[in-house]
């Protein structure tokens, strides 16, 4: 179970910015603070929140650290699990927790940095074909060189390179089957997205699998690629990912939202070869099942 720490905000904390609360209550480091941002790890009133908002005198903040947190700055598993790879792209099977490419907040200990250590000497640069959430895991494509990544990207948008997620979410679906439209907007100062007519369009197609109790396993399928597509949109219909604090799904029994890339199928970026590759579901997906 995740260690959690409850804050009840008093007189004389009142209209202090949340991270200022952190740091001077809770001794919590600049850079503490920071991962617990992008982890969905700061809530305040249950909800999450920008760590420069004010708090209020009865305010209740709380910081959930995660469960596990094994990938951390200078320290990468000794390889990447590679799925497939040719002279052209490579495809891995992305662990949860780890981001798909350097940033700001994650400078060397990403999937991108693995992989251009993996292959050190040999003169090519790894490059992102697409993306998964941090803490997302399944299949990630990779190209090797500039004209590889440049065909591959025009097969994402023409949906000739499709990918597969399983995903366990909450409660019981009325309807098995179906498509979600729906459109999408970043807010300034969230990390989450919000359903807004003047959003970026979304198409989601789920088929739900099987159900365990009260929660139910999905296949989803996406064609169009929106950050946060797949978590806002199930979020939506009041059935979020088991895991996702973020869009409501928190639970006790997974420390992420419970969303697997399990299937990747694309064409050999050169002479059309038909590519399918496999990621099992990871072992904390499968505990949520048994």
């Amino acid at each position: 179970m995740r260690k959690t720490i409850s804050i009840k905000i008093t007189e004389k904390e009142s209209g202090l910015p949340v991270k200022t609360v952190l740091s001077k209550k809770e001794g919590l480091s600049r850079r503490e603070i920071s991962r617990l941002k992008f982890s969905d790890g700061i809530l305040l009133n249950s909800r999450t929140c920008r760590v420069t908002e004010p708090v209020k005198e009865d305010d209740l903040l709380e910081v959930v650290f995660p469960e596990i947190d094994s990938i951390r700055l200078g320290y990468l598993p000794e390889k990447p699990e590679i799925l497939y790879e040719d002279e052209d792209v490579v495809l891995v099977n992305k662990p949860a927790g780890m981001p798909c490419h350097p940033s700001h907040e994650h400078q060397g200990d990403d999937m991108g940095t693995l992989l251009q250590t993996y292959y050190d000497g040999q003169k090519f640069t790894i490059r992102a074909v697409g993306r998964l959430d941090k803490d997302v895991s399944g299949v990630m494509c990779y190209a090797k060189n500039q004209p590889s990544a440049a065909r591959l990207s025009k097969q994402r948008s023409e949906q000739v390179l499709h990918k597969t997620y399983y995903a366990v979410a909450k409660g019981i679906f009325a309807k098995k089957q179906g498509t979600l439209e729906y459109r999408l907007e970043k807010v300034e100062g969230y990390k989450d997205r919000k359903i807004s007519d003047e959003g970026q369009l979304c198409i989601t197609d789920y088929k739900v699998i099987q159900e365990y109790g009260s929660n139910s396993l999905l296949e989803v399928s996406i064609r169009t690629g929106r950050t946060h597509q797949i978590r806002a949109g199930m979020a939506s219909i009041g059935h979020p990912l088991l895991g996702d604090s973020l869009y409501g799904g928190r639970s006790n029994a997974i420390a992420r939202p419970a969303l697997h890339c399990i299937r990747v199928t694309m064409k050999q970026p050169f002479n059309g070869k038909e590519i399918a590759v496999e990621a099992p579901m990871p072992q904390d997906m499968q505990n949520l099942l048994k």
